[in-house]
């Protein structure tokens, strides 16, 4: 109909319908799965990633990725955060809720939004502001600037700051790493770009046309970093562990990206530093690498398999032409050879009738001269 919208692919993990109400939300682990299994997403590529932080609450980091469709007409959101799913051991997180932040509640890859009276109740913790086991803005510690020398003298010996030092280690659960994703300017979009207009966007990753990250090279780089620390830390690889090793390991893998830095209190809590795990950037390019050509070479053992069976089939119907042609000729001869039998047999009458007419002929003359 003329003035609507063109409808967006289907590809399913990046884009959804123009009518589509809701977004959807998935863990990393099965995202990535369904990216992988797409050989379609191998040909949307990434236009920029943007690091944003919640003013509020636990100032929350996230990731956004604008990534575009094949034939470049549209382009879709996805989100990837990292919140605390459980305490204690880490186990799946593929049934967890959403992180508190997440803006609306959905079915996992049903296309159905889950009803509010359905929804789970908000995970524990998604940062430092909201551990139960942190005093309330650290109301035991001094401010910054008032230290006492023996504070000053113990804060030489631990870098790390006082609010974190009342966090007990063993604040620990199974992280809650989740993808969000919608087309962009559809109805189900516009919770996504909400939740990005009510943070701060910390910082931008442009990524040049010929050197541009895949939809399947960012599923296998967030799948690898969320395998590579699984449990959540308020201490070391919470939500902003999460944004900034992805990030630092784009500006690795991807050099001809340009950064642009639009807010420096990224990786704080109350504007104080909050520690993070250190090299992770480092280890998380190494185990892509690995999973990424441990991917190509999956892909390459796919397409020869592929080849083969396409092979097979160009064979068989080869062979099926042969046959049918030779059954098609051999139809052919027997028809000649029916066609002709009638032939012959219609000669034959014909020499028939003409030698019955022949003797006729002569029985009538051999009256006529007798008479």
């Amino acid at each position: 109909m003329l003035g609507m919208a063109p409808e967006p692919p289907k590809i399913k993990g990046l884009f959804t319908e123009n009518d589509q109400a809701t977004f959807f939300s998935i863990s990393v682990q099965p995202w990535h799965d369904i990216i992988r299994d797409n050989l379609v997403t191998s040909n949307c590529f990434v236009l920029v990633v943007s690091c944003y932080k919640m003013q509020k609450g636990a100032e929350h980091e996230f990731l956004r990725f604008d990534i575009s469709s094949p034939d470049k007409v549209h382009t879709c959101i996805v989100i990837a955060e990292r919140g605390g799913g459980f305490r204690g051991r880490h186990r799946d997180c593929s049934d967890a809720a959403q992180p508190a932040d997440t803006i609306a509640p959905v079915d996992t890859m049903t296309g159905a939004a889950t009803p509010p009276d359905a929804m789970m109740p908000p995970l524990s913790s998604l940062d430092v502001a909201e551990d139960p086991t942190v005093s309330s803005a650290d109301e035991s510690s001094p401010r910054v600037g008032e230290a006492t020398k023996t504070d000053r003298k113990t804060k030489q010996k631990s870098t790390r700051p006082p609010y974190i030092s009342s966090i007990s280690k063993k604040s620990q659960m199974g992280a809650h790493d989740l993808v969000s994703y919608a087309t962009l300017g559809s109805r189900a979009s516009a919770e996504l770009e909400r939740k990005c207009e009510k943070a701060t966007r910390i910082c931008t990753l442009t990524f040049s046309e010929k050197d541009r990250p895949s939809a399947t090279q960012i599923a296998t780089l967030l799948y690898v970093t969320s395998k590579h620390e699984p449990t959540y830390s308020i201490t070391n690889t919470q939500c902003y562990w999460f944004v900034e090793t992805v990030f630092d390991a784009l500006k690795s893998l991807f050099v001809s990206a340009q950064e642009d830095i639009t807010n420096r209190r990224g990786g704080m809590w109350n504007r104080v530093p909050v520690p993070t795990k250190p090299r992770s950037a480092v280890e998380v390019c190494d185990k892509y690498h690995a999973a990424w050509a441990a991917l190509a070479e999956e892909s390459e053992q796919k397409r020869r398999a592929e080849q083969r069976q396409e092979e097979e089939r160009q064979q068989e119907r080869e062979q099926h032409q042969t046959a049918e042609e030779a059954a098609r000729i051999e139809r052919e001869k027997r028809q000649a050879a029916e066609e002709e039998k009638m032939k012959a047999v219609e000669r034959a009458r014909a020499a028939e009738d003409a030698n019955a007419r022949l003797l006729r002929d002569l029985e009538v003359l051999r009256r006529k001269m007798k008479g």
